[in-house]
């Protein structure tokens, strides 16, 4: 290094820095350089063994730090720090500070990392097995490797006063609407807190409706999930140390398709769509709808049904609601109790609760067996949705139209499913109105809606999202056409 340095200064400001970090145990102030008085300072906590001997080595020998070099393990970028404040928020967020007659930082991350791994809660039969990990730079390369494109932006910004949790947006310019990427970088910088450890800290304080049992974020572990949204004019929003990302805006339609659905023929993907359909409405109305049938309209069923129900109920020793209400509580307690146990007793436990249990009931009086069968199909069918959130969701509201049914039969489930349609249609994500495209009615959206269209007639992104650029492709349906010709 050129000239000689200031011993006293240096010492003074490695000091001043240790001092405000409240002198961790995990911290290393280290001499380098030929003469020994530039001072590295980093957390051994937070940087890889084989990085700090590199660079402690090469100061040794050169005295000085070649942020070009090659050789250099990271290749991070270098910050000239201005004050010791600046310098402690480096080191804490895992890099290098070198002190000598100035300060300045070089990225040098080097904590343990999870390898990418299928979603457990978002398998597919086909379809890449490649899931988002805890590292933000991961999943960022993650979607890169999806979208080759220079008009993919990557916006940095950091949340909590404490945590300084690093937030990144991202969108191709030339797709997403700016408002929208405007309103999602607002909403979030204009979070105070003191933290934020996971994504979901973030969904709740940017939603529209944050006191809204239905999800207006949808959130995913899925990278080829991720990278579709991009494609179609959404903004991306990752979080560092969380393997949730998040897509805005959502409809309640995107919630119920899976990207398996386009992996596959799309009559394949049609009749896998209609079944989930199918599917979410068993499991939210079919027990109030039993309710209400069995208490008040009876003569609405057949009557050899009518009288087998009856029939069976004759040993039960409470009322029908009571007795559905009873068993939907126990469904809910052992899938609680299902996910929180290691999977072999999970499973062990399932099987138990489901098979033993449920016909030990039926045997001692203590349930009927329709009511049984009603209540396994319920829970059967709520496993179709593809994603969690919505589908707690419609368990709740489920218990809902459960009470209303009991009270009013079908008209209080009827009235009780327009009010939930009602507050479904007053919603909005990020300005999209989460009904679309039912509500407003978008006659060509619908095509893509409850069930899935051919890639030849896809080439129009969805309105919905108001895309800059509404052109997807140019089609090959005229191609198809000739050739056949």
């Amino acid at each position: 290094m050129p000239g000689r340095l200031d011993a006293k200064k240096v010492y003074a400001q490695t000091k001043e820095i240790a001092e405000a970090m409240g002198s961790p145990s995990d911290l290393r102030v280290m001499p380098v350089g030929k003469d020994g008085l530039s001072h590295l300072l980093y957390l051994n906590s937070l940087v890889a063994d084989e990085t700090i001997a590199w660079v402690t080595d090469h100061f040794t020998t050169l005295g000085t730090l070649p942020v070009a070099d090659p050789e250099l393990p990271v290749r991070g970028r270098v910050y000239p720090l201005a004050d010791p404040g600046a310098a402690v928020e480096m080191i804490l967020a895992g890099n290098f500070v070198l002190v000598n007659d100035g300060m300045m930082a070089v990225e040098a991350h080097g904590w343990v990392k999870r390898e990418p791994q299928e979603p457990e809660t978002e398998r597919l039969i086909r379809g890449p097995r490649e899931g988002l990990t805890e590292t933000l730079e991961d999943n960022i390369g993650l979607v890169r490797r999806w979208i080759r494109d220079p008009n993919l932006r990557v916006e940095e910004l950091r949340v909590g006063r404490r945590t300084k949790t690093r937030i990144a947006l991202l969108y191709l310019a030339d797709v997403a609407q700016p408002r929208l990427v405007e309103e999602v970088r607002r909403r979030i910088t204009a979070l105070d807190l003191d933290g934020v450890i996971e994504s979901g800290y973030v969904q709740q304080l940017i939603s529209d409706r944050r006191a809204s049992i239905l999800p207006l974020i949808q959130a995913t572990e899925r990278s080829d999930r991720m990278a579709a949204g991009i494609l179609e004019g959404r903004v991306a929003v990752f979080v560092d140390k969380s393997a949730t990302a998040l897509l805005v805006p959502v409809t309640i339609n995107e919630l119920y398709q899976t990207p398996e659905d386009y992996y596959l023929s799309f009559w394949v993907g049609s009749f896998l769509r209609l079944i989930r359909l199918l599917g979410n409405n068993l499991a939210v109305a079919l027990p109030g709808l039993y309710i209400a049938v069995t208490n008040f309209h009876p003569e609405l069923l057949p009557t050899r049904l009518a009288l087998a129900i009856a029939g069976t109920r004759i040993r039960v020793p409470v009322p029908l609601v009571a007795e559905v209400f009873i068993c939907e509580i126990a469904v809910e307690v052992f899938r609680e109790a299902g996910l929180r146990l290691p999977g072999a007793v999970g499973q062990n436990l399932g099987v138990v609760a489901g098979v033993v249990l449920g016909l030990t009931a039926v045997e001692a009086g203590f349930v009927s067996p329709a009511t049984l069968v009603v209540v396994a199909v319920t829970a059967i069918a709520s496993f179709t949705g593809p994603n969690y959130e919505v589908g707690v969701s419609w368990r709740l509201l489920k218990f809902t139209l459960m009470i209303a049914a009991a009270l009013f039969g079908l008209h209080g489930l009827t009235i009780a499913g327009i009010l939930v349609l009602t507050h479904a249609a007053d919603l909005k994500s990020f300005g999209v109105s989460y009904l679309a495209p039912w509500a407003p009615l978008q006659w060509e959206e619908l095509g893509d809606a409850p069930v899935r269209k051919p890639f030849w007639a896809r080439w129009r992104r969805l309105e919905t999202y108001r895309p800059r650029n509404p052109l997807r492709t140019g089609g090959t349906k005229r191609k198809d056409d000739e050739e056949d010709a």
